[in-house]
Order: C-alpha cells, then sequence, then structure tokens
C-alpha cells in the first residue's frame, strides 16, 4: 500500500498532491474529534489492545495536524489502558509496540510545548509469577508423537497456511519464512509456554497482520496461544513444508523417521575423491538454487549432507556404493529418469564431474570433514583452508567478511580495520572503530588464554566482527545471514558462513553505565562463540562457550548478573533436551540456557580440551563425550534436573 501511495505521489502534479494531503488531515482531525466524543474506556471491563492503539493514533493525528493540546484527552488514556494492562500477571500481546508508540507520541507533544508530565507511559514490570512446581518437567513428545491435544498437524498448520501462506510460506516477505515447522520455530516468532508473549501472536493481535485486510478468527487466535502455552509441540514430520502438512491433515501425524547421528568424516586414501574439496563446490555452483534450505523442489535439501542422503519426495537420490544407480546421477544424465535432466534450465555437467561424482558415491558417498550437518559453504571452505596458511586464510576471510557485510547493507561502504585476530567491519566512525579493534584484539588474547590456545591464533584465519550503533542494521545482517527476523533478546551472535568465521554484536549506548564493561562482555562472547563456531561445533555449544567465557573477561558487567538471575525461568521454557539441542526454542531463551549449561560443566579446562579435540580433527560428538562423560542429551537432561530443584 505505502509503494502504491508513493508511485501515486510521484504521477500527481504537487498542487493536487498539497490539497489532497489537506485533504487527508482533515479527514483525521475528524476521526480524531470523532475518538473525543465516544468517551473513555468503560469502567467494568479492561481495555483491549487495539482500543489502546485507536487512541495513540487518534492522539499522534491531532498532533500532525497541527493540534497538539487536543492530543493530550486521548494520550491520557491510552496511558491509562496500559497502565491497566501492565497490572496484569501476564503482559498481553503487543504490550511493547504500543508502549513504545505512546511514549513516541508523548515525546513530539513535549517538543510541541505541552505539558505531558500528567501522563505517565508505564515500564510494564509485570506482578512476579508464582513459585513453580518442584516436581519434575515431563519431556515433551518426540516430533510426531505428541500426546492427544491440539494437533499441530490437523489444527495449527492449515491456520497458518491461510492466514499467512501467500507472505510467509510459500514466500519470505519481510525476511521472515515458516515453511515447515522447524523453520517456524527457528525464527524465534514462537516462545514456547507463552502464547500471548509470543511474537506470532502479538503481530496478529494488534492488526499488523495478516495484511491485505485478511483476519485471523478469534477461535483460531485462541487454539494458536493454546498450542503455544501447551509447549508447542509438533506431531509431524517436521521438516515437511507446512502447505503440505495443511493438506494431508491427520495424515501427516505419522512420526518422521529417525535420521540418527549426523554423518562422520573418515579418512581420504590414495586417489579418493574428496567431499570437501571436490563434490560440495559441484553442488553449491549447480544445485542449491533449486535444492537449498527453504523452498526444495521436490522437497529435496542439497544444502547439507544429511539433506542429501535423506532424499526428497521420492525417496533417497543417492545409494552409496552405487553411483551410476543413484537418482541423482541419473538426473544429471538425463538417462533412464521422470520428468528432465538436471541441473534445470542449464548446461549440462562434464562427463568428468559426473565421473567424479559416480566416483565418491562408489567409494560409499563419505564425507571427509566436519560433520553431515554442516552447511556444503561451510564444508567447502574448510577444504579450501586447509592448504592455506593463516595469512592468507585471513585475506580471504576479510575479503569474503566485506561481501557479506555488501549483502546486507548494500547502500553503506563499510570502514576495516584489522588487528591481530581480529578483523572489525562496520559503519562506525573510524576513531570509534579503531578504538574498538583496540579493545578487540586484546580481548582475543584474553580468550585465547582462557581457552589455552597457546602462542598461535584463537582460530585460523581470525574473526571478523560486525559491530553496529543502529538496531536496525544489526537486524539488516541478521535477516542476511540467519535468514529470519532477528528475534528480541539478541544483541549479539557468532557461526560461520562460507570463508566467513564471524561475530556480529549490537553495541550499548557510550553513554549508559559501565559501557565499557558491556561492551567487553559482548566481545568475549561473540569471539569464543566464533573460536568455537569456526571449529564445526553446533550452535547451542558455541553460544553456550560463549556465555561462559565472557564473565571471566567482563566478571562486572551488568548483564552477568541478569543471566544468572533469569536462567530458572529459560529452562523451564526451553523445553526438552532435544528441543534445546535442536534449536527449537527461542534463540534468545536457547542462548540463556546454553550460557547456564556451559557455565556449569564447562570449565576453563574442560573447554580447552574441546578445542584441543577438535584442532586434532575429533568430532563433535566424540570430543564431548571423552571431555564431559556423557552424550550432550544426557549431560543436558542431568543438568536441567539440577537446575528445577534448585531454589
Amino acid at each position: 500500500m505505502d509503494e502504491l501511495r508513493r508511485t501515486a505521489d510521484s504521477r500527481t502534479p504537487p498542487a493536487r498532491r498539497s490539497r489532497r494531503r489537506g485533504l487527508l488531515r482533515a479527514a483525521y482531525t475528524v476521526a480524531a474529534a470523532c475518538w473525543l466524543m465516544s468517551g473513555t474506556f468503560a469502567a467494568d471491563e479492561p481495555p483491549s489492545a487495539r482500543d489502546i492503539r485507536d487512541r495513540i493514533d487518534a492522539a499522534a493525528r491531532l498532533v500532525e495536524s497541527g493540534k497538539p493540546a487536543e492530543a493530550l484527552a486521548p494520550l491520557s488514556e491510552a496511558a491509562r489502558g496500559l497502565e491497566a494492562m501492565a497490572e496484569l500477571s501476564r503482559l498481553p500481546a503487543g504490550y511493547r509496540a504500543l508502549a513504545d508508540r505512546a511514549g513516541s507520541v508523548r515525546r513530539k507533544l513535549e517538543r510541541s510545548g505541552i505539558d505531558v508530565t500528567t501522563i505517565v507511559i508505564p515500564t510494564g514490570t509485570v506482578k512476579p509469577a508464582a513459585a513453580p512446581s518442584a516436581a519434575p518437567a515431563q519431556p515433551a513428545p518426540r516430533p510426531g508423537t505428541a500426546k492427544p491435544g491440539i494437533s499441530f498437524a490437523t489444527q495449527i498448520a492449515p491456520v497458518l497456511v491461510k492466514s499467512c501462506g501467500g507472505c510467509h510460506v510459500a514466500g519470505q516477505r519481510g525476511n521472515f519464512q515458516m515453511a515447515s515447522y522447524e523453520g517456524l520455530m527457528r525464527s524465534g516468532m514462537v516462545q514456547r509456554g507463552a502464547g500471548n508473549s509470543s511474537r506470532l501472536v502479538e503481530v496478529i493481535l494488534t492488526g499488523d497482520m495478516p495484511r491485505g485486510g485478511g483476519k485471523v478468527s478469534a477461535a483460531d487466535v485462541a487454539t494458536l496461544v493454546k498450542w503455544i502455552d501447551a509447549g508447542a509441540t509438533c506431531d509431524s514430520d517436521p521438516t515437511v513444508g507446512l502447505d503440505a502438512v495443511a493438506r494431508s491433515g491427520a495424515a501427516a501425524a505419522a512420526a518422521p523417521p529417525d535420521p540418527g547421528p549426523a554423518a562422520k568424516p573418515v579418512p581420504l586414501r590414495a586417489g579418493d575423491v574428496s567431499f570437501a574439496t571436490e563434490v560440495a563446490p559441484l553442488l553449491i555452483a549447480q544445485c542449491l538454487d533449486c535444492h537449498g534450505e527453504r523452498n526444495p523442489e521436490a522437497n529435496l535439501r542439497m544444502a547439507t549432507l544429511d539433506g542429501l542422503m535423506r532424499g526428497g519426495r521420492s525417496g533417497p537420490v543417492v545409494v552409496p556404493g552405487r553411483g551410476a544407480d543413484s537418482q541423482v546421477v541419473k538426473k544429471l544424465r538425463g538417462i533412464g529418469i521422470e520428468g528432465q535432466r538436471m541441473p534445470l534450465n542449464r548446461d549440462p555437467l562434464s562427463d568428468a564431474e559426473v565421473a567424479m561424482l559416480v566416483k565418491w558415491i562408489d567409494q560409499g558417498a563419505k564425507l571427509d570433514l566436519l560433520t553431515g550437518k554442516e552447511p556444503l559453504e561451510t564444508v567447502a571452505a574448510a577444504g579450501r583452508a586447509r592448504s592455506l596458511s593463516n595469512a592468507e586464510l585471513a585475506a580471504i576471510r576479510t575479503a569474503a567478511g566485506g561481501k557479506l557485510w555488501r549483502r546486507a547493507i548494500p547502500d553503506e561502504e563499510p570502514v576495516v580495520c584489522g588487528r591481530e585476530g581480529v578483523c572489525l567491519i562496520g559503519s562506525l566512525a573510524q576513531p570509534r572503530l579503531e578504538a574498538l579493534a583496540g579493545e578487540a584484539a586484546e580481548v582475543e588474547a584474553r580468550v585465547r588464554k582462557e581457552l589455552a590456545v597457546g602462542d598461535g591464533p584463537l582460530i585460523r584465519g581470525g574473526v571478523v566482527l560486525y559491530p553496529f550503533e543502529r538496531s536496525f542494521d544489526y537486524s539488516a545482517v541478521w535477516q542476511t545471514l540467519v535468514g529470519m527476523e532477528r528475534p528480541k533478546g539478541i544483541s549479539g551472535h557468532a557461526a560461520t558462513n562460507g570463508d566467513v568465521v564471524y561475530g556480529a554484536l549490537l553495541l550499548p549506548s557510550a553513554d549508559a553505565d559501565e559501557a565499557g564493561d558491556a561492551i567487553r562482555l559482548l566481545l568475549a562472547e561473540q569471539i569464543a562463540a566464533a573460536a568455537f563456531s569456526g571449529r564445526g561445533a553446533p550452535d547451542w555449544f558455541c553460544r553456550g562457550a560463549g556465555r561462559a567465557v565472557a564473565p571471566r573477561v567482563a566478571p562486572r558487567a551488568p548483564a552477568v548478573k541478569e543471566w544468572r538471575r533469569d536462567l530458572g525461568a529459560a529452562v523451564r521454557q526451553v523445553g526438552t533436551a532435544q528441543d534445546f539441542l535442536a534449536a527449537r526454542a527461542d534463540p534468545a531463551v536457547a542462548t540463556l540456557v546454553a550460557g547456564g549449561f556451559l557455565g556449569a560443566i564447562g570449565t576453563p579446562a574442560r573447554l580447552a580440551q574441546m578445542v584441543k579435540a577438535l584442532d586434532g580433527g575429533e568430532t563433535f560428538e566424540d570430543a564431548f563425550v571423552r571431555v564431559f562423560k556423557a552424550e550432550p542429551r544426557q549431560a543436558y537432561e542431568t543438568w536441567a534436573a539440577r537446575q528445577a530443584r534448585s531454589p
């Protein structure tokens, strides 16, 4: 609608545009006046979010039309409604957005010379919740085996597809997509156990979604809230597209086959084809445009080796030991198949390329670096890195880091500042970035000492850091690299994207209390997390290790106490061990829990042992079991049970 309005404005003569805008302002003023005659909230029933929003909007229109004095009444009424909401034991969905909007209008009134001292916008601190029962929480069922209750397959998926499908199931409007249950849970839009606080419910109740005049019925919203409150479990294959689940209904509720452990690397023999350096780059170049992680053709996801081996809608496409008989080879050759040759609408692969793929499958379709769960870009980058020096890899990483920036923020050329072990890329002023780079180098040296890395680099090629002063810039990078809307409560993250091992962080205000300690904490957290990400550790471990190391570097940072204070509630909210390890929980909550988990079991000596093991070529799973004397799931369940018993 905004785009249509801008297009219409560009085609309308200035004088006519001015008259039209004058009429619109008059209409807004009339609408606000109508509200003023409608009275205040009913005393015997709490105001709804829509009622409060209408009053805030009325006040904003009066300010825009040059009548700020008349805006006092609707804004005061909105503030009283927000105050009533703040008295509830749980803040309703949309509360924070309404409070922010009301605060913005209040500031405009103040700038207009209006006395706003009588208008107090409540902060929204809720009443303490009742203490939870000491009884241990029952584990949530595995996806596909949910206990009777609200069914994701037959009740939730159809609502999501009907109301959100055009923009966020089939498409990725606003960089948010929920193509499957897994995609929905990774997005951070669903907060397990807190339906009214979940962003998905919030945007529906405030009227922000669905766009285009669509509505979600009150009954459907109630069902959605109850499903989230009950744990947001899934009774279908979590990897299958929501549209397919919605069409299949109860038939989709069959439990998905257990994928088993991720593929592990095996040593190459002389003459063997390397998956990391030969096969993965070929698949990236020829297949991922159609068979990536989002909306893959024929439900065949080739973004990871595990996805390739799992196959698609028609079954497995790789038969280890039988290259010529594998469906992927037949498709590439265009022989003995239904449908078209692959890659679609491209030149066929050369005979040498197909022969190389056949040989790799004949070898057993084995992996020689990292694990089958890693993205192909990460595996291919690790293959390239084997033959590079630290300096060569650092140069490649810096160049690739700049390209990632330009993908996310194409209209702003970044400033680049390198120091030993780190390279900062951002839009900060040059002096500010250089000062931050010096501090980051000091923190990197401290993290290196904490992890007992020795005289060598913390990680070969160093860590690229993206510092941000503006939250919308960080959100743009998050959306580009992670592929979803940045969840609430996330001020930093670390990951590996192809050749780039990076950490991104939203800096606190320079004039904030104890800003120096807060910045050091953020730097230490993301640098430590990136060090493990670059070694192939899973995301939950990287986040937890970052949170475990950071307080040792910046123990006086205020956030350290907040992490400890909020841990108990987060553990109850995150779900089962499988939910936590499979990244199905809210990212901010999962990070908090990961920090508590690794902070408890990840002593400096153990984390140093993990670094040494991963550098020595040991798989993460084997290294974890050897160092922590338990598998990750068992270790987490033991820790979570102790946490539940603690006061």
